[in-house]
């Protein structure tokens, strides 16, 4: 008898735990070390301080299994929206080593109940602004189609908006075609139509609206690439045309990031592959250029950096997240935008061997 309540118990523990006040300890938890975190790197001087910092560096992964134990009980709760969008904004470029060691998409069942709960509980009803913006951003086949039913069928026009917005935004992840671009000038539209002054985040729908507009202007495939000028962690003076005749991967990357391990690892392997060939590897980060010197010099990143303290090159890019990719042809027109990997791989050699599109 007593193993029996005892097994009850156990398979109804969770439960308890299933509450807003856990849910937001978590995600706050997390918030703030990463804010400290960041802060205290920063400041740091020295190569030991910055290394011991490296071992305290907020861990994502376990935050995520934390707080998905903690609302994955009750989905279906109006409360656990923002905490399930915040999961699947902080798991969003996570990966983990499958059977045969290959790095994949990390926490993809996870994922999955919590958009099949979404369909299932909350696609009418108010409140749901969060899991929006999050849809917007995630590499997920069911994002777009849900995002266009939002934006077409929720009592709120507000919402309607918003959806449109978040449409957009995941429609400029699936290329440049003139289908596609006609289908988010039209959620754009919408947006600014139906949310203009509602608040996404820090900003309003009608300034990010007006950023996708600047994108698809100036720096979508087949545009010429804005010219810049920045200084390189030797101190010399570097500017876009100066590589004319090169194929260009600009990466736009922080040690902040969760995966930066296997950024490294990539472009390392995209910059040796490429030696003696006409391409050049930049990265544009926010670390300091003594930080990224030091990577240069024992040779833990083999590509050139410029340092972006401000983040003024980013802002001309339009750079909201880290990392991202774009690739510049011999004449200066951009060829991709997207996130490190495959692609960008197979955009370089394409352009190599003259069968780029």
């Amino acid at each position: 008898m007593h193993r029996i309540i005892t097994i009850l118990l156990l398979s109804i523990a969770p439960l308890a735990y299933a509450t807003p006040e856990e849910a937001q300890r978590i995600q706050r938890g997390y918030e703030l070390h990463t804010e400290t975190w960041s802060l205290k790197y920063k400041l740091a001087t020295t190569p030991e301080e910055r290394n011991a910092l490296q071992a305290s560096r907020p861990n994502p992964t376990a935050t995520a299994n934390e707080l998905f134990r903690t609302i994955a009980p009750t989905l279906q709760a109006d409360w656990a929206i923002p905490y399930a969008a915040f999961f699947l904004e902080l798991t969003q470029n996570l990966t983990a080593p499958d059977a045969n060691g290959n790095m994949t998409p990390a926490f993809t069942e996870e994922r999955k109940r919590i958009i099949q709960a979404f369909i299932a509980y909350h696609l009418g009803k108010p409140g749901i602004e969060p899991i929006i913006i999050a849809l917007s951003g995630i590499e997920d086949p069911q994002a777009l189609s849900i995002l266009e039913k939002i934006a077409a069928e929720h009592p709120s026009e507000g919402t309607q908006g918003i959806a449109a917005l978040g449409a957009a935004l995941a429609l400029s992840r699936l290329g440049d075609e003139p289908e596609l671009m006609k289908k988010r000038l039209t959620f754009l539209r919408k947006a600014i139509i139906q949310a203009s002054e509602l608040k996404v985040g820090d900003t309003t729908v009608a300034d990010v609206a007006a950023e996708q507009l600047y994108i698809i202007q100036h720096l979508i495939k087949g545009r010429s690439a804005p010219e810049f000028t920045g200084t390189d962690v030797a101190g010399r003076i570097l500017k876009l045309s100066d590589f004319r005749g090169k194929i260009v991967v600009l990466l736009f990357w922080d040690a902040q990031n969760p995966d930066t391990d296997r950024i490294i690892e990539l472009t390392n392997r995209l910059t040796q592959k490429n030696i003696g060939k006409p391409v050049a590897v930049i990265g544009i980060t926010p670390e300091s250029a003594t930080r990224i010197e030091e990577l240069q010099g024992d040779d833990s990143i083999k590509w050139n950096n410029i340092a972006d303290p401000k983040n003024e090159l980013a802002g001309a890019y339009r750079i909201v997240s880290r990392p991202a990719v774009m690739v510049i042809d011999a004449k200066g027109v951009i060829e991709y935008t997207g996130l490190p990997g495959t692609f960008v791989d197979l955009t370089v050699d394409a352009l190599l061997t003259g069968n780029a599109e």
